[in-house]
Formats: C-alpha cells, structure tokens, sequence
C-alpha cells in the first residue's frame, strides 16, 4: 500500500487463507530481505487509527471525522474501519478496487463501544476502496458516556482488535 524509510504497509493475500504460515521478503533495488515467516490465523482485525492518541478512523453518521471536537452523538451509526477481516463471502479477490458486489467476512463480527455491545448493521468490504478495508457500521450504545473518548473494539470469528483504540462520543 505504502513505503517509507522506516516502513513498508502491505495488504496480506486472501490466498494464504488455510495456510498454517507464509513467507514475506522485500526487496528494494535488486536487493532482497531475509525472508521472514509469518503464522496465519482466520483473522486479526486492526482498527485504523487518525494519530498516535488513538482515536479510530471513524466516520460519524453524516459522514464527517469522528474526533474529540465531532463525537458521535449515542444512537447514532458509525463507521469504523480496519483491516484483517480474514476470508470473504464470496470469496476475496487480492489487489481490486471494491465496486458494486460487496464481500463480507465469513466470520462473525461484533463491536463494542464503551464497553457495551453495540449493533452492527454491517460489516463488509468498504466501496470504491481496495479490498482488505473493512468497513463496520455500528450504532453508538444509548448508555454509553457522554463528553469522552471511549473504547472502541471489533472481534471477528474468535480474534479481536488491539486495545487503545478510541471513539468520541458528543456531551
């Protein structure tokens, strides 16, 4: 996806899916990497995040940055997006812009915000990006807390996002 000096940023294959491990070398003006190996599980979702405060990339209902100056409002519907969603349905297609056709992760998805359940209305690839971000809309539990940062996280199948990740919620 991306490189720096410090970094390279890479969407793992859907065709790994069923392999107990894979393989990853870089190489960089004809010189190559150690190759490093690397366990595969049927998921590992990471929420994306705006800074190092943590607070997710997420979008409030109209669309606009959620942040500590625009949090979500309880109730309404938020978009959080990550990555590692594992296998699709139908299955994935590794390097494709995501157009009408919608693949969705086999495994269970769930939210929690605040530490309360919250309702995912959907969860699945997100349109017009490339395949491997994901997209979950969810709606802001009613008792959650007001005027603060709150934890946000998403479990798929039986793995869940790194803790850390916030989403703010308006006064």
């Amino acid at each position: 996806m991306y490189t720096s000096a410090g970094q390279v940023s890479v969407v793992v294959p859907y065709e790994v899916a069923g392999n107990a491990s894979t393989n990853v070398q870089l190489q960089y003006l004809g010189t190559r990497s150690n190759v490093l190996s690397f366990l595969v599980t049927d998921s590992a979702p990471g929420i994306f995040t705006l800074d190092m405060s943590g607070q997710g990339a997420i979008l409030n209902q109209d669309f606009s940055i959620n942040s500590a100056q625009n949090g979500a409002v309880p109730g309404s519907i938020v978009s959080i997006y990550a990555t590692g969603e594992g296998q699709t349905d139908p299955g994935g297609l590794d390097g494709i812009i995501t157009g009408s056709l919608l693949r969705k992760p086999r495994l269970n998805v769930s939210v929690q915000i605040g530490g309360q359940d919250a309702d995912v209305l959907y969860a699945g690839a997100a349109p017009g990006q490339l395949a491997g971000l994901l997209q979950v809309n969810a709606r802001v539990p009613l008792g959650v807390a007001r005027g603060v940062a709150v934890p946000v996280s998403i479990a798929i199948g039986s793995a869940s996002s790194q803790a850390g990740v916030t989403v703010a919620i308006k006064p």
